[in-house]
């Protein structure tokens, strides 16, 4: 338990990252689904398209490679995230310029919302790409389901 505002402030950062990694975590599962749901999809669909090849269908093909992309650039890795503090380079940087323990915390608190910010702009991206990967497919789907009524 905290027993200084430092700790407790520093406490909550550490926290921060952890649930930022835990929500990173279960966008790229969901995203696992939605690429798995969108390759069975272009399976089933995928030989219509090669008999029919209808506007529909081609359509409907070309929002599922979409939504097969997004999804792929989604779960592909990133290096630009940062969840976990260097603490080799922590304690030589405090221990060199003799930094309290207090102060040390109120800094940790300082950068941890700097990689909180940074990691955060790239979850966003992910984020934005997931929403389209799904709409994609469920236009896909909307318009093989449009060729299939035609047909």
């Amino acid at each position: 338990m905290a027993t200084t505002i430092s700790e407790l402030t520093y406490e909550l950062s550490v926290r921060s990252l952890t649930e930022q990694e835990s929500s990173l975590n279960e966008l790229r599962t969901r995203t696992g689904v939605l690429l798995a749901a969108t390759a069975v999809a272009i399976a089933l669909f995928g030989s219509r398209v090669l008999d029919d090849g209808s506007l529909f269908d081609l359509a409907g093909t070309g929002l599922a490679l979409v939504s097969f992309l997004l999804s792929v650039f989604v779960v592909a890795p990133k290096h630009s995230f940062a969840f976990v503090v260097d603490a080799a380079a922590a304690h030589e940087t405090f221990a060199r310029e003799g930094v309290s323990v207090e102060d040390a915390h109120t800094a940790l608190v300082y950068w941890n919302r700097e990689v909180w910010e940074e990691n955060q702009a790239v979850i966003d991206t992910l984020v934005r790409a997931f929403r389209w990967a799904c709409v994609t497919l469920v236009g896909a789907v909307a318009l093989w389901s449009i060729g299939l009524a035609i047909q």
